[in-house]
């Protein structure tokens, strides 16, 4: 009788040749019409897999079905699967040394080679399967992405891509785990993932800043331009809304999106490195700070303060192995400082340490009372307020910028905006404690 699993799984296979295939074919298609002068040479009939020199849906879906009948008819033996492998392998070398030029390269062809791999695996582990068909079309997809993207790199930008690599892929595995002080907080390899964390996250802003360009409207300056660094944000916007007060409106809401962002990326840190516990308890009062900072944004929207200029936000590749040393270095500064005043004057030294760190950084002491919380069972409700006032006092520092470099009715507006947001934020923690 016929299975109708089985049948479902060879239809799934077809499919998922079909989706890579689908994408090769429109792709050359898209190729024949740019070559417009060749196409009055060649017959409408021959508009397929031939015209294009490229292989088309029917064949991928062919291949991976292939792939799929060679492990079912094979059973548990390697033999049938490597000899399909070795006949699809010479169909595909012979077609492209057929049809091949110098402007042609090999995408099409390794993709080909993939889908009776797809299709074996199929019989194994069917998600796998699905994802891995999903992101092959994606990277057949990314080639206009990926070939506008090019111009924009640097060779700092690849320097520094590949640092980071190095550091997740060699350098934290390499470090050791044990605790070196006698608080129990201190460990190279928890401070190594720490520093990487917070170095992919000020990466991704940069790669944003990159693809997007350094000139863009205010929201976009926010958004963005927070992912990497509020507090620079809220010097570039104060400096410019000094030298051209028309621009006063959108640099503020530059600023509160900015901040909003912070709010965010700590939220993120803090449950990444301490988990839900600290998660939870967090989640209210950053919710009710970004509630009033996008509510000021958009107040100041309203008022018809916003400008239609752009602004320009220049932004530096945030990684760098020394720059990542310095900040590691940093970070274990405090979380022995956190550590050593809670040990010493309990929890308001640890307050009061969190003050005055924040005042410079807002990250590594949002690192430092998360991962206490389950190293050396700090209270949640006292990291979050640790935090809190962490975020109050770099507030304090942002607002003290405002004033100076963008002036009286720039600062004045920000500092109250921002005063309003911290507010909510510690009402929230009081009232849930």
């Amino acid at each position: 009788m016929l299975d109708l699993s089985t049948l479902k799984e060879a239809g799934m296979a077809v499919a998922l040749g079909l989706m890579m295939g689908l994408e090769r074919e429109r792709s050359g298609f898209e190729r024949s019409l740019e070559g417009r002068e060749e196409l009055h040479q060649r017959r409408e009939s021959d508009r397929s897999e031939g015209q294009q020199g490229s292989l088309g849906a029917r064949t991928f879906a062919l291949l991976t079905l292939l792939g799929w009948i060679s492990v079912k008819v094979g059973g548990e033996g390697l033999a049938l699967p490597i000899a399909v492998m070795a006949f699809a392998a010479l169909l595909i070398g012979l077609f492209y040394f057929e049809t091949s030029s110098t402007q042609r390269g090999l995408t099409t062809e390794i993709a080909a080679l993939a889908a009776p791999l797809l299709g074996m695996l199929l019989t194994r582990d069917a998600l796998l399967a699905v994802a891995l068909a999903v992101i092959v079309t994606l990277l057949l997809l990314s080639k206009p992405w990926i070939r506008a993207w090019i111009p924009k790199l640097h060779r700092e930008d690849l320097t520094s891509t590949m640092q980071l690599l190095l550091v997740f892929a060699i350098l934290l595995p390499l470090l050791p785990d044990r605790t070196l002080d006698p608080w129990q907080v201190l460990s190279p390899r928890k401070v190594g993932w720490m520093v990487a964390l917070i170095a992919a996250v000020d990466f991704l802003g940069y790669a944003l800043n990159r693809i997007l360009g350094h000139r863009r409207g205010a929201l976009m300056t926010g958004l963005v331009g927070g992912l990497v660094s509020s507090t620079m944000v809220t010097v570039t916007m104060s400096r410019q809304a000094r030298q051209d007060p028309s621009h006063q409106g959108p640099a503020q809401v530059a600023v509160l999106l900015a901040c909003a962002m912070m709010a965010c990326r700590v939220a993120f840190l803090a449950g990444v490195v301490g988990g839900p516990t600290v998660a939870q308890p967090l989640l209210l009062p950053m919710a009710a700070m970004v509630l009033v900072l996008l509510a000021g944004s958009a107040w100041i929207y309203r008022s018809g303060a916003m400008g239609l200029g752009e602004t320009e936000l220049a932004v530096r590749n945030p990684f760098h192995l020394k720059r990542a040393a310095a900040w590691g270095l940093a970070l274990a500064l405090v979380l022995l400082a956190s550590a050593a005043a809670r040990a010493w004057f309990g929890d308001q030294g640890l307050l009061w340490t969190a003050g005055l760190s924040g005042l410079a950084d807002v990250h590594a002491i949002t690192l430092a009372v998360s991962s206490q919380v389950n190293s050396v069972n700090l209270p949640a409700a006292t990291a979050v307020l640790a935090m809190i006032i962490a975020i109050g006092a770099n507030t304090l520092a942002k607002s003290a910028f405002a004033w100076f470099s963008g002036g009286r009715a720039f600062g004045r507006r920000l500092t109250g905006l921002l005063g309003a947001s911290l507010v909510a934020a510690l009402l929230t923690a009081w009232i849930q404690r």
